[in-house]
């Protein structure tokens, strides 16, 4: 698959109304290495600050605990699994923040292969009247992909790096297939994201500068982790049974909480 973001080149960031803010600021928010997001994007027009539920720069995954569990959308690897990379993934999204939470296995991503991308596909206005894209999803009656996000989650070197994607619109036909995409200029302040240890990635987009404005109360979601492009991880996932190929799955249906 097209490495869109090692070519393109991020534009100056959008303005936004709010600042997207942790309650707890890492004091040092690289360690470990990574290249750690700003968790605050200037803007003007409405004033005030916003302070996220969930920060991405504690090293803990404590304040999920905290959210209303009913507006949590979670996804599990299945018994029967075809891509065995992506064990559980959890999203929380209210007006300003799309926030999620990935268990991963390394011992599933093989230190000889580069893992090249993490994928981040979306059902944005939660309808089957707009986009495309379902080969690894059900469709076009199950919801098709508006909105692609890619982007590395490692760098050249193998080191822990955020996760700050290019956005793309569907370029293809209405319920069409392929890998068929139109780069969107995206804020290099769209996303940001932490890891835990080895196996946890714990990461937000910043909703005001992802490019689409026909949002409604829900949307779906879906992710999946490149390795050499090819699929490693993949949730949702249905059951894959010896022999046949991937079972799709609807993407993660999730409602705002506003």
């Amino acid at each position: 698959m097209k490495a869109n973001w090692r070519i393109a080149l991020c534009a100056l960031a959008t303005v936004v109304m709010v600042a997207c803010k942790d309650k707890n600021p890492a004091t040092n928010p690289a360690e470990g290495g990574q290249d750690q997001p700003t968790d605050t994007t200037q803007g003007g027009g409405g004033g005030g600050t916003y302070v996220s539920p969930i920060k991405i720069n504690d090293q803990s995954i404590a304040d999920w605990n905290a959210l209303d569990q009913s507006k949590v959308s979670v996804a599990v690897m299945p018994d029967d699994p075809l891509y065995f990379a992506l064990k559980k993934i959890m999203v929380y999204a209210d007006s300003v923040c799309i926030n999620y939470c990935l268990f991963i296995d390394p011992a599933e991503l093989p230190s000889h292969l580069p893992v090249d991308a993490m994928h981040i596909y979306m059902d944005a206005d939660n309808s089957d009247l707009t986009g495309g894209y379902w080969d690894q999803f059900d469709g076009p009656d199950q919801g098709n992909t508006d909105l692609m996000f890619e982007g590395p989650i490692w760098d050249d070197y193998g080191a822990q790096i955020s996760y700050v994607p290019i956005a793309s619109y569907w370029a293809g036909p209405l319920n069409g297939e392929g890998w068929l995409w139109d780069e969107q200029p995206t804020s290099n302040k769209i996303g940001g994201s932490q890891f835990i240890g080895d196996s946890i990635i714990e990461g937000r987009l910043l909703i005001e500068l992802i490019p689409w404005k026909n949002w409604t109360d829900a949307f779906s979601i879906g992710f999946d982790i490149q390795q050499n492009w090819e699929s490693a991880g993949l949730l949702p996932q249905a059951n894959t049974p010896d022999g046949e190929q991937i079972g799709r799955s609807k993407k993660l249906l999730v409602t705002f909480d506003k």
